[in-house]
């Protein structure tokens, strides 16, 4: 009975899911700031439209992924979901690359994912210096 018991116990262990299977789904941002400062301003979201803020980002599990405009379009005649290019995770779930069509890759690097919050940070240079963003996000 003793033996019963302590198989039982090993064979009831909940397998974690991978970093994968929490990435895939759909996200939305709830949080986007910005270092260092431009023109004084670090949180990014709060300059956002509304009807940018409700968008979700959508990890398809076959590597793609899919943008939709959320409840509050920007613009009527947009579609309401679009193609937002594909995605690869790195083997140690650390760094997520995503490539838009006709764009360079973009390296994310991962602070936390979950299966219900994502935060992530990335580094864009453009003409006046490099900004670090760090976005989180939550499931929908």
């Amino acid at each position: 009975m003793i033996v019963l018991f302590g198989v039982s116990i090993f064979s009831c262990k909940k397998n974690e899911p991978t970093a994968k299977e929490n990435l895939i789904g759909k996200w939305m941002v709830t949080a986007w700031t910005m270092s260092p400062a431009r023109n004084g301003v670090t949180d990014y979201f709060s300059l956002m439209d509304a009807c940018g803020k409700d968008d979700l980002t959508i990890f398809n599990a076959d590597g793609t992924v899919t943008n939709d405009q959320g409840v509050l379009k920007c613009s009527a005649s947009n579609p309401q979901t679009s193609s937002g290019g594909t995605w690869a995770l790195s083997a140690d779930g650390k760094t997520l690359t995503m490539t838009s069509p006709g764009q360079a890759p973009t390296v994310i690097t991962i602070v936390t994912l979950s299966s219900t919050s994502f935060v992530m940070k990335m580094t864009m240079v453009d003409s006046v210096g490099t900004l670090t963003y760090t976005i989180t996000l939550v499931k929908k």
